[in-house]
């Protein structure tokens, strides 16, 4: 009996083999035990005034967990129900998704209850929430400027201080020019 051999191109196979293998510690699509939908990644719930903080310590989460690939794009949606993977990426999108909702205010999540796709999320987030930068910078000067050490000593003050300097240099990043390449 001859038998038909369908070859995949070594490139395509290469570049999806590492999906098929949910044992492999580097595969994104996998889930471990400690990978629960009610798990909430960060401390604080992203609120209307604390979308890079909360962005930031999402993304260092994710990452840490092989998971960044879906919000930042670099692993995209499938379409295709015959793909191999395509269970495999929906139950990847469906944790992420409730990471995200289990991080999000009431107030915020509101708004994106009904987004299924993880990505869609995350960006409708980033353009709705960094837009009100501009009154957060204002409280931040605000605060600098009416800032006064009272009773406090050296180290809390200075504390408060580099607290609201560190925040806005999240919403103010120096220009690529000058921070040097």
């Amino acid at each position: 009996m001859e038998t038909v051999n369908q070859q995949t191109p070594t490139s395509t196979m290469q570049s999806t083999s590492r999906f098929h293998n949910l044992s492999d510690q580097n595969n994104p699509y996998r889930l471990d035990n400690s990978d629960t939908s009610v798990l909430s990644l960060v401390t604080d719930l992203l609120t209307t005034e604390n979308y890079v903080t909360w962005a930031r310590a999402m993304k260092r989460v994710l990452r840490a967990k092989n998971k960044l690939g879906l919000i930042d794009g670099s692993i995209t949606k499938l379409t295709d129900p015959s793909d191999p993977l395509f269970e495999a990426w929906e139950r990847y999108n469906d944790m992420i998704v409730s990471w995200i909702h289990n991080s999000v205010s009431p107030s915020v999540k509101s708004s994106f209850i009904l987004v299924d796709n993880a990505h869609e999320i995350w960006n409708e987030l980033c353009e709705r929430l960094t837009q009100q930068n501009g009154p957060r910078i204002f409280q931040l000067k605000g605060a600098l400027e009416n800032s006064t050490q009272g009773n406090d000593s050296v180290n809390i003050y200075y504390g408060k201080l580099k607290s609201i300097w560190d925040e806005l240099a999240l919403h103010c990043p120096m220009p690529e020019s000058l921070v040097g390449k």
